[in-house]
């Protein structure tokens, strides 16, 4: 199980500086946003640092980051709708060089012509939008992450295959219930899932496909282990705490 260090050893390893006092966390985010448009790897490294530096990312972002990356396979592109699943994406990329093959872009990039210029040259995106998406998941492994929104989600609609964190897009169908299970699921931090951190009611969604799973293949130890984490996540973020009935 992947261990998420703590925000002192993280600085540690990474000899970050205490960020400048004068700046908000959001304005350090959009010193991190300012530096991937431009495509400045040193300048996201810089503000990542400054940014952990804040305190504004505890273990709880840290894991679910981690096990959004989880959810994607290798040389795959990330696409992301919130500071969540950004932010401290990027922090374990730059500071602590985890899965550094994944491509992460906030949809809202997408919106800066020269910033989408150079991700057309990079892998051949189309257009800015859901049909380059579609477009480009032929070409390469591309996902959409469940933070997302529900715009981009609706637009891609029967090509998404959730892999844990993270939507898969596709246009063939995708055996991803028992891939999810037999790999992510094992391996995914569980450390941090019932912390109350609001993105963790993003869990559930797995969770309750996994559980279906479980119980339809007889694996009944992992059933009642999902059932159970299921609820405490549930109820750490204010949702039932019942699986719903899948068909």
């Amino acid at each position: 199980m992947r261990r998420i260090y703590s925000l002192a050893l993280v600085l540690f390893l990474t000899g970050a500086v205490q960020a400048q006092k004068s700046l908000s966390v959001e304005e350090l985010e959009k010193q991190v946003t300012v530096a991937c448009i431009a495509g400045s790897a040193e300048g996201i490294q810089k503000a990542s640092m400054e940014l952990v530096s804040s305190a504004a990312y505890g273990a709880d972002k840290l894991e679910y980051a981690s096990n959004l990356l989880a959810s994607i396979e290798a040389n795959g592109i990330l696409f992301t709708g919130s500071k969540g699943d950004t932010y401290p994406v990027l922090i374990l990329q730059y500071l602590k060089k985890m899965r550094t093959d994944v491509r992460v872009v906030h949809l809202d990039w997408l919106k800066d012509r020269s910033y989408f210029q150079k991700l057309q040259a990079a892998v051949g995106m189309e257009t800015p939008n859901a049909n380059g998406i579609r477009s480009l998941s032929n070409r390469m492994p591309v996902y959409v992450s469940l933070a997302a929104g529900h715009g981009i989600v609706e637009e891609l609609d029967f090509e998404l295959y959730c892999t844990g964190l993270a939507f898969k897009c596709s246009t063939i169908p995708l055996a991803n219930v028992r891939m999810m299970f037999g790999d992510w699921w094992k391996k995914c931090g569980k450390n941090q899932m019932s912390s109350g951190y609001s993105l963790n009611a993003n869990y559930l969604v797995p969770m309750a496909m996994l559980a279906d799973y479980a119980n339809k293949n007889g694996y009944t130890v992992e059933f009642n282990e999902i059932k159970q984490r299921y609820a405490e996540v549930a109820k750490s973020v204010g949702e039932k705490e019942q699986l719903p009935v899948l068909n």
